[in-house]
């Protein structure tokens, strides 16, 4: 499921989809039809069924708390295709949701209308986790019935000599990718950019936007959650390999994606950090994208937080830590002037 929502073939995860909920519906008709039906012989698994007091007051509550067991399946089984298809916002709340009511109506039901109000918040609680449940895979449905037929762009490993292989991270707003695109063109060397996205596309065959995605600023509210879904992990396991392909290839600047990390053991890296003030960073971000002062900080929050989860799941360290890159350039000091830094690095320690 993970695979095919990743790669766009939303064909194929809607019919796994249908046929989950197909066969959950299927073993949820049959367990409630045999609760209802023979309730004592699950009954006797439990205590002894001697006492007809027991016996009638089991009888009540297994057939009005396992009344809707099928909703209760299939409402478990929704949230858990959000949490296959990286959908972690929509899944942890999904997955708790018919627990967390059932808490809440077993306190509230039993005032009104006794002990059996206990067993009562079941079917309830099932109501209304489903109708939740339905509004947001309606949604989901949606977006899996739209065209996901266009062809991307493709990129290809550009050959290159031996020497240098330079990866920059950078704060948002502090125009490293202009930066690091200014470095490749003086030392004649490839960059890759969105270029290492769409190399990474076609190893895996995974979609481009997908994996363009998985460090962006979208899921901030469970980004750790949403980093291990299994689409999640398929798509950095194709940027790391991409990654490792294009630097086999000869000398190139890398921009982004933990490139330093996961390069962390081949000769003649030079790791650059590329950070700037907030308020150059800002009044960037204003130029660039046309945001308000307001939006502009709101922008690099996010953002910067975002790189910074991503970087911790990959390596398990602390992005930005001057201690793990060559130089750490303030790029306040202007485009030009900071290329120029890097390039004299290059060139002084015979990286080229």
């Amino acid at each position: 499921m993970g695979y095919n929502y990743g790669a766009k073939n939303y064909d194929r995860v809607r019919e796994l989809l249908k046929l989950m909920i197909k066969w959950t519906v299927i073993v949820g008709l049959i367990c409630t039809v045999l609760f209802e039906a023979i309730p004592g012989v699950f009954i006797r698994m439990f205590g002894s069924a001697n006492d007809p007091i027991y016996f009638d007051f089991a009888v009540l509550c297994l057939r009005i708390y396992l009344g809707l067991i099928l909703v209760t399946c299939v409402q478990k089984v929704c949230a858990i295709f959000l949490q296959s298809t990286g959908k972690a916002k929509a899944a942890a709340p999904l997955s708790i949701l018919r627990d967390a009511l059932l808490i809440v109506f077993s306190l509230l039901i039993p005032v009104f209308l006794g002990v059996t109000g206990i067993f009562w918040a079941a079917p309830i609680a099932d109501v209304l986790a489903i109708l939740i449940t339905a509004a947001v895979m309606i949604r989901v449905w949606k977006e899996l019935s739209c065209d996901n037929n266009a062809q991307e762009p493709t990129a290809a490993i550009q050959p290159s000599r031996q020497g240098a292989i330079i990866t920059i991270a950078r704060e948002h707003g502090s125009v490293g990718k202009r930066i690091g695109q200014l470095v490749a063109q003086r030392l004649n060397i490839p960059c890759y950019y969105k270029e290492l996205v769409a190399v990474a596309a076609q190893e895996s065959g995974l979609a481009q936007e997908f994996i363009s995605g998985i460090n962006s600023d979208e899921n901030a509210v469970m980004r750790e959650l949403y980093l291990s879904t299994d689409p999640v992990k398929r798509a950095i396991a194709a940027q790391d390999k991409a990654i490792r392909k294009i630097a086999d290839a000869g000398s190139c600047v890398l921009i982004g994606r933990s490139a330093d990390y996961i390069l962390r053991n081949y000769k003649d890296v030079v790791r650059i950090f590329i950070h700037a003030p907030k308020s150059y960073r800002e009044k960037k971000i204003m130029e660039m994208y046309g945001d308000s002062p307001e939006a502009a900080k709101k922008s690099i929050a996010r953002s910067d937080a975002a790189r910074a989860a991503y970087y911790k799941n990959v390596s398990g360290h602390e992005w930005g830590d001057p201690h793990g890159y060559e130089l750490c350039i303030d790029a306040s000091m202007g485009e030009e002037a900071a290329a120029n830094l890097i390039c004299d690095y290059v060139n002084r320690m015979n990286k080229l």
